[in-house]
């Protein structure tokens, strides 16, 4: 009776602990950049952004791909574009520089996920500001070519920025299709940023200066990022007729979503 009590028990734990809806991703047929399984690029466009995307991991090893998919079947946009993210390996091992457009047409949705590695040149706030420029206006006028082609570009000129010293390896060859013109929002002069800094540390030290000596019983919480554990595959491809492959990325770094 007891080992029957313990097989049962075990048997819930396991049905418990077990995903119920796995996500099947589909598999690459040319490479990681673009799957366009609603069927709403047109193949110039395709071809500008795998251009730009082999270009750009080639000069940086940073990746950037975008996925056009019919429907989320229910799954939130964040989580698929995380698992499809360390599904695909997207972005350096090493750096894990990859980053993720999902957009999903029937669902009305996109999301953009990072890498860890991207974290600082593209936070959360500043690919909410590409997707309200560059994506949303033309997605809700159903002008998906022109409106994951102007996204893809502005996120391609904000990580070649990053690699500086490769932007003009990883510039469109002669013969290219015409790049969107993508113009990055003006940063703050250094003399601004160094005085938003010493107010917020002077607001920091008036709210809880007071109390910082005195010990209140009361424990602090320490965080930090979480562990990413890194599944090791077959490296990319970089010729034949096999698909090109993301690079090692386990992603996990942040991003935005948007409807339209």
């Amino acid at each position: 009776m007891k080992k029957k009590i313990i097989l049962l028990s075990a048997l819930g734990i396991f049905l418990v602990a077990a995903p119920v809806n796995a996500i099947d991703f589909p598999e690459l047929t040319k490479d990681i950049y673009v799957q366009d399984i609603s069927g709403v690029l047109s193949d110039e466009a395709e071809e500008e952004l795998r251009l730009l995307g082999k270009n750009l991991e080639d000069a940086t090893t940073a990746q950037i791909a975008v996925m056009a998919i019919p429907s989320l079947e229910g799954e939130a946009i964040e989580s698929y574009a995380l698992e499809a993210l360390r599904h695909y390996e997207i972005g350096s091992e090493d750096e894990n520089n990859g980053v993720l457009m999902v957009v999903s047409t029937g669902d009305r949705e996109i999301y953009i996920a990072t890498g860890y590695g991207l974290e600082g040149v593209l936070p959360d706030a500043k690919v909410g500001r590409i997707l309200d420029d560059y994506a949303v206006p033309y997605l809700k006028k159903d002008q998906f070519d022109q409106g994951i082609r102007n996204t893809y570009t502005a996120l391609y000129h904000e990580v070649t920025a990053e690699y500086s010293q490769n932007a003009e390896a990883a510039a469109p060859q002669t013969g290219a299709s015409q790049v969107p013109a993508y113009e990055p929002r003006e940063k703050w002069p250094l003399h601004r940023v160094i005085i938003a800094i010493v107010i917020g540390i002077w607001i920091v030290v008036a709210l809880f200066g007071d109390g910082a000596g005195r010990g209140n019983g009361k424990k602090s919480r320490s965080g930090g990022l979480r562990s990413q554990s890194r599944s090791s595959s077959a490296r990319k491809s970089s010729g034949g007729s096999r698909p090109r492959r993301g690079g090692g990325g386990s992603g996990g770094g942040g991003g935005a979503k948007r409807k339209f």
